[in-house]
């Protein structure tokens, strides 16, 4: 069982949206750390990460300059290099969600927020972990997990009737 610790930042351009509440950020993530990972061993190790709330500009400016892509997007995740292990505590990377996007994408999907939320949370995760979608089985793969984890939570499979990007 992993355990978690946990840095959640509030952009203020953001702090009077709707955003999940800690504990079940932190659901989330640790049902995404319990996926199997090449990156990060089975150990009882404190694994840690940051967790960031942001605006659609900000977004937009992270989004063009990692990924060339000169729009907000609903989150990012950064991995962090492997580092040496202090005070055993496994630094995974950060996260990045756009409120704004996820609150719009919830309503045109005609989910709720909270489970949009809590699958973007495992999504973003999962990245930190080394999953990707960039070929087709990748994706199939990250995909099956992300929807066997979100079931684990009660949570509808979010690929459902949904086109993909």
């Amino acid at each position: 069982m992993s355990r978690l610790y946990l840095r959640m930042a509030v952009d203020d351009v953001v702090a009077a949206m709707p955003l999940p509440p800690r504990g079940e950020a932190r659901r989330s993530i640790l049902q995404a750390l319990s996926a199997p990972s090449a990156r990060v061993s089975a150990d009882d190790r404190i694994r840690e990460l940051s967790l960031t709330f942001v605006g659609d500009a900000e977004m937009a400016t992270l989004n063009e300059g990692y990924r060339h892509k000169a729009a907000p997007t609903n989150c990012l995740s950064f991995p962090q290099d492997a580092l040496p292990v202090l005070f055993r505590r496994d630094l995974l990377g950060d996260i990045v969600i756009a409120p704004a996007v996820v609150g719009r994408e919830a309503a045109a999907q005609g989910k709720s927020l909270r489970d949009h939320y809590r699958h973007l949370l495992i999504h973003s995760t999962l990245h930190l972990l080394g999953y990707d979608h960039e070929l087709a089985a990748d994706a199939q793969e990250m995909e099956a997990l992300e929807t066997r984890l979100l079931a684990e939570m009660g949570v509808a499979d979010p690929y459902l009737n949904q086109m993909h990007e």
